[in-house]
């Protein structure tokens, strides 16, 4: 397999030798895509446009490349236009229902519609399924959610990047606590040092069994997060160190932990909407305001 600089190289060649190879021109553009390259990922891929206006697969792509850079309007007219002329294509569809899910709580039952048509299309795909899951996560749609974290599961495990844990989390929104705790024992099997899974499983037990039975597992938990403060998954790290907090009953420390954590990280508003954790701060005040998405 070519390295991404081997790849550059490659169809820069092509492109040297062949000015009006359109295909290569775009195909470029994704590489630079791929390699979070986007401003050079765009100049080629309007180049390619420019060149062949009905090109779906470029449009699409280029549309991408403005949905990672949170550019949704522009991303939503390509995606939009590929589709027009390519009514079929399940991968716009499926990255248009992203941009959508990511324009906020307004925009949730068009990308819901486009997640289940490019299912119904290809019903294997499993990164579709893997969105239309985190999808009806954020509906409260639970049930749901499983079902499609599970077929996307059987047909690609990698399209989660800690699925034991995350289907752990999906279960105890169902009140499934204990499937939800070997669920994340079995990610423990595989990495001890897993600090999701810890979490976790802390949590599940003070719900499921109460504070006195989860505190070994509190403490656990609680040790791990405090040697990860200072590494790259710090706002996770305080998110969680934040739930510990609020499930022992310890709600101003717990505000405080989250308050941080989403300066650093905005997923963890998500994740506060629906963790069991917060059940007690659900109605309060501070915490709504926190976790509130702006209209």
């Amino acid at each position: 397999m070519k390295s991404y600089g081997e790849a550059i190289a490659s169809l820069n060649q092509s492109i040297k030798h062949n000015p009006n190879n359109t295909e290569a021109i775009a195909h470029q553009g994704e590489a630079y895509r791929l390699g979070k390259q986007y401003e050079e990922a765009l100049i080629y891929f309007n180049q390619a446009i420019a060149q062949n206006s009905t090109y779906a697969w470029a449009i699409a792509h280029r549309g991408e490349v403005y949905r990672l850079m949170k550019r949704y309007p522009q991303a939503l007219a390509d995606f939009n236009q590929s589709l027009e002329l390519k009514p079929d294509y399940v991968w716009a569809l499926a990255h248009r229902g992203v941009t959508y899910r990511l324009m906020g709580k307004h925009y949730y039952e068009k990308a819901l519609a486009d997640f289940s048509q490019a299912i119904d299309l290809n019903p294997n795909y499993a990164w579709a399924l893997a969105y239309r899951a985190r999808l009806y996560d954020l509906l409260r749609r639970y049930e749901e959610a499983l079902v499609d974290f599970d077929r996307a599961i059987v047909l690609d495990q990698t399209v989660f990047d800690n699925w034991l844990s995350e289907r752990g989390s999906l279960l105890s929104y169902c009140g499934q606590y204990a499937e939800a705790i070997d669920c994340c024992q079995l990610a423990l099997q595989e990495d001890p040092k897993n600090h999701f899974a810890l979490y976790n499983i802390a949590i599940f037990q003070a719900r499921w069994q109460g504070l006195a039975e989860a505190s070994t597992d509190i403490e656990k938990a609680r040790a791990l997060l405090l040697t990860l403060r200072d590494t790259q998954e710090r706002g996770m790290v305080l998110y969680r160190l934040g739930g510990l907090a609020a499930i022992e009953n310890q709600p101003e420390i717990a505000l405080n932990y989250l308050r941080e954590a989403i300066l650093l990280d905005q997923e963890a508003i998500e994740f506060a909407r629906h963790d069991v954790a917060w059940l007690e701060l659900r109605n309060s005040p501070k915490f709504l305001m926190l976790i509130a998405e702006p209209d």
